[in-house]
């Protein structure tokens, strides 16, 4: 026999077609509700099921306490949600598993396969189906992992899978199915923040679905350092795991999906910020005027309770820990518009600029232009010249960049009218901030007057401006500003005369 359990939480319009659907074959079957004030707990005794309230925990923590806590009678235990509906077929696969001593079968738990459906219609495709969650298994044999959301059950080997689908289905509405993600998108965001600053629960890999496994691998590691993770979401379900075939339905359900993603995404983003901001800011003191000692345990997100309320709770830096004393480089510092430029231009725009011959100015200033470069009449490059990113610069007219020169524009450069930059010189216009975790990137602008000599791998550093007529000798580097009209060597470069034009 089999007994049911099921966890609640204003599920009214849900609860009768699950409960519907377990009556007759299952012994007993728990509902632990958190709180319904919609008729949820009269609609469960009414149609035979055990009612036991229980305040709300988190999920996994829910599940566990009633594990631990009612009193199962079967040898299998069935986990079902509220918006859950076991189907004729697989009722009889179920019962066909549950006759007979639990003892004769080898397998401790099973997978059971899931058909979602969105804006009443099936999702066949998408990366959404078939979609294996483990829901049967041996009393005693099964424990949910403990995590803030998308709890999976750790069981030991062997594990079975049963193909025919349960069907997932929520009738209380697209509002609250938006509002239900959201309040998701929290969780899943503090929960990616914890695992990345050592804080978090265990990630668990025994007997999670390997679908589950790649899904948790990716939002760890990948997702949080690529631009427009939305997107790439949306691309993945509608093209690559051909949710076009579930016609409009699979795409409205692929954007759906897409923005959850941009919102754990934009979660997490927020409480970097937080994290970094309180890491910074003056130590707060207790009544007693002491300061929290340095190593304290930090506090611990606490589970959010389900709800109706279309609004997650908001994200406070006071829930997270601050990011321990070692170096955390930020993802990547540019917008999605950038990158998309430094991609084109550095596999279309800069081989084009490195093949033209020598004495082909006109057309690499053309190309120069073509990607946001400000470039004057005149202007002669080298195609050996290094130039980081074209729509930073500004060369007026008239200047030269010699061979293998470097324009390390994270930051803006302008270069004044005649000024030449010789062979291997290197103008930096970026750096990082080394007092900050993150490294945050500093983009400094470097300016060099009308009439400048920078020699031969010279080095202008960031944030720097050199005078109109003067010049940096060969190999000198200079971190600070340059006056006008005068001669410049060493390191840190010191002038030596004044340049005099005859």
């Amino acid at each position: 026999m089999i007994d049911a359990m099921i966890i609640t939480h204003n599920e009214a319009l849900n609860l009768p077609y699950c409960l519907n659907a377990l009556q007759g074959w299952t012994n007993k079957i728990f509902v632990i509700d958190s709180g319904s004030t919609d008729g949820t707990q009269e609609i469960a005794r009414s149609l035979g099921a055990e009612v036991v309230h229980h305040d709300w925990p988190g999920y996994a923590r829910q599940k566990n306490w009633a594990l631990d806590t009612l009193p199962f009678e079967s040898p299998w235990i069935l986990i079902v949600d509220a918006d859950e509906v076991i189907t004729d077929n697989l009722q009889r696969k179920l019962i066909e598993i549950a006759t007979g001593p639990a003892d004769g079968v080898p397998e401790n738990g099973f997978y059971i396969n899931r058909l979602t459906y969105f804006l009443g219609k099936p999702i066949y495709h998408c990366g959404y189906f078939p979609n294996w969650n483990l829901r049967l298994f041996k009393r005693g044999a099964g424990r949910y992992e403990d995590r803030d959301v998308h709890e999976h059950v750790i069981i030991e080997d062997p594990v079975g899978y049963i193909k025919e689908p349960m069907l997932h289905d929520d009738r209380r509405g697209l509002e609250h199915y938006i509002a239900k993600h959201n309040r998701y998108s929290t969780l899943e965001a503090r929960s990616l923040f914890a695992a990345m600053h050592g804080s978090g629960s265990e990630d668990h890999g025994a007997n999670i679905a390997a679908q589950s496994r790649r899904r948790r691998w990716l939002k760890r590691f990948v997702t949080p350092h690529v631009p427009a993770p939305g997107m790439w979401r949306f691309l993945y379900m509608y093209v690559w795991r051909l949710g076009a075939l579930d016609g409009r339905a699979g795409l409205e359900f692929c954007r759906f999906i897409g923005m959850y993603e941009r919102m754990v995404a934009m979660k997490l983003k927020e409480l970097r910020r937080q994290a970094t901001q309180a890491a910074t800011a003056p130590v707060p003191t207790g009544q007693d005027g002491l300061a929290r000692p340095e190593g304290s345990d930090p506090v611990i997100p606490q589970p959010l309770q389900p709800s109706t309320d279309d609004a997650a709770a908001p994200i406070d830096v006071a829930t997270t820990s601050a990011p321990p004393l070692q170096m955390q480089p930020e993802a990547s510092p540019w917008s999605l518009k950038e990158k998309i430029g430094r991609a084109l231009w550095m596999l279309i725009g800069k081989p084009l600029f490195r093949l033209s011959f020598h004495n082909w100015h006109r057309f690499r200033a053309a190309l120069l232009r073509l990607f946001g470069a400000k470039i004057g009449k005149g202007v002669a490059i080298r195609p050996t010249a290094n130039i980081e990113v074209p729509w930073m610069i500004t060369i007026d007219d008239g200047a030269t960049v010699g061979d293998h020169a470097i324009l390390y524009s994270l930051g803006r450069i302008r270069i004044g009218k005649r000024s030449i930059i010789s062979q291997y010189a290197h103008l930096c216009a970026g750096t990082h901030d080394y007092t900050d975790h993150t490294f945050r990137l500093i983009r400094t602008p470097v300016t060099i007057g009308d009439d400048v000599w920078i020699g031969a791998d010279a080095f202008i550093g960031p944030g720097v401006n050199v005078g109109s007529l003067a010049v940096v000798g060969a190999r000198s580097s200079t971190y600070k500003d340059l006056g006008e009209k005068q001669v410049y060597v060493g390191n840190p470069a010191k002038p030596v005369k004044e340049r005099v034009l005859r």
